[in-house]
C-alpha cells in the first residue's frame, strides 16, 4: 500500500490484540474477549514486537507486564478505534433508505455469496441490497444493518431468525495430492492416516468451529496442532492452498461446495456434524423492511435448496 499508511497496514490485526491485552491485563482475558486462542494472541503480540523493533510485554517467570512503550502504543490504538468506530456508526446511520443492508463475514461472501450474487440482484430489481463485510462477526454493528448470515445458532443481534442450512466439516484436498498420497484413499475408515500427513489450519476462534481437534475426536483420535504451524488469516485462502495441493484442509461443506463440485478439491475423509452447528439469517423486525426482507429470505432460501 503506498501513502502515509503504508507502514500501518499490515499491522492492522496485531493492533486490537494488543490494545485488548493491555486493557485487560492478560492474554488469555484478551483472547476470550477477541474469541481467539491464548497461543494466537501470543503470536499476535510477538509478531507487533518482532515488526517494530521494541518489547511491549517483559516477561519474568511466566509474568507479563506491559512496558512503557506497549502502553503508548496501546493507548494510540484506543482512541484510534474509538474515532473509527464513531465515524462508521454516523456514516452507516446517514446512509440513504429504501435499500437493505445485509451483514456478513468474508468467508461467507467469498466463498458462497459472492458466486451467486447476480442471481440475488436480479431477484431484488430496484431494491438496493448494501453488503457489510468483516472478517470476524463481532466486528458488524447490528445497529447499522438489517439482516446478518452469521454460524451462531444461540443468535448475535437477539433479533428473529432462521437456519439456511446445516454445516458439515470433512477433509479435502486437491486431486494432485491425493495422487501423491494414495494412503489418503483409506482415510475414510481409518482417519488415523491424516496426522502423518500436511495438515492446513485456520486461525479459528475458541468454540467457534470444528478444527482439526474436534473432527480426529469425532473418531476417537487424539490431536493437538504443533505450537508452531502456520494459521491461514482467512478461510478462502485455507481452501486455495487446498486446492493448489499444499495439504488437507477440513472443509465448510457450504463454504466448500463450488470447488468440489469443480472438481478443484476432493472429500478424503468422514464429515463430523457439530451440534446446531449451521449458517443462520438474522433480520430485524421492522414494518419498514419486512417486504424487502422476506423478498431477501425467500431468494435465500431458495438458493440453499438447490
Amino acid at each position: 500500500m503506498q501513502g502515509r499508511f503504508r507502514r500501518t497496514q499490515h499491522l492492522l490485526n496485531a493492533l486490537p490484540v494488543l490494545e485488548a491485552s493491555v486493557r485487560l491485563g492478560s492474554f488469555t482475558k484478551a483472547g476470550e474477549h477477541l474469541g481467539l486462542s491464548q497461543p494466537a494472541v501470543s503470536r499476535h503480540i510477538a509478531n507487533l514486537e518482532n515488526q517494530l523493533g521494541v518489547q511491549l510485554f517483559a516477561r519474568e517467570h511466566n509474568k507479563l507486564t506491559v512496558t512503557r512503550q506497549g502502553r503508548d502504543l496501546a493507548n494510540a490504538v484506543n482512541l484510534g478505534l474509538s474515532h473509527i468506530d464513531a465515524a462508521i456508526c454516523k456514516t452507516a446511520g446517514s446512509a440513504e433508505t429504501g435499500g437493505l443492508r445485509l451483514a456478513c463475514t468474508q468467508s461467507f461472501a467469498n466463498c458462497w455469496l459472492l458466486p451467486r450474487f447476480s442471481s440475488l440482484r436480479q431477484a431484488m430489481g430496484d431494491v438496493q441490497v448494501q453488503l457489510a463485510v468483516s472478517h470476524w462477526l463481532d466486528e458488524i454493528d447490528p445497529e447499522s444493518v438489517d439482516m446478518i448470515a452469521h454460524w451462531r445458532p444461540q443468535g448475535w443481534a437477539g433479533w428473529p431468525r432462521k437456519q439456511l442450512f446445516e454445516e458439515v466439516t470433512f477433509p479435502v484436498c486437491s486431486p494432485d495430492y491425493l495422487d501423491r498420497n494414495p494412503v489418503l484413499q483409506d482415510a475414510s475408515e481409518n482417519p488415523s492416516v491424516l496426522v502423518r500427513l500436511d495438515l492446513l489450519h485456520y486461525e479459528e476462534r475458541a468454540m467457534e468451529f470444528a478444527g482439526w481437534p474436534e473432527w480426529f475426536a469425532d473418531s476417537g483420535i487424539g490431536y493437538t496442532a504443533p505450537d508452531q504451524v502456520f494459521r491461514y488469516p482467512s478461510y478462502q485462502f485455507l481452501l486455495q492452498a487446498a486446492a493448489d495441493g499444499a495439504g488437507v484442509a477440513l472443509a465448510w461443506q457450504h463454504l466448500a461446495a463450488d470447488k468440489v463440485a469443480s472438481g478443484e478439491l476432493v472429500q478424503i475423509g468422514q464429515g463430523f456434524r457439530r451440534d446446531r452447528a449451521g449458517y443462520f439469517l438474522e433480520y430485524r423486525d421492522t414494518e419498514t423492511t419486512a417486504r424487502i426482507q422476506r423478498r431477501l429470505l425467500d431468494w435465500f432460501f431458495a438458493e440453499a435448496g438447490k
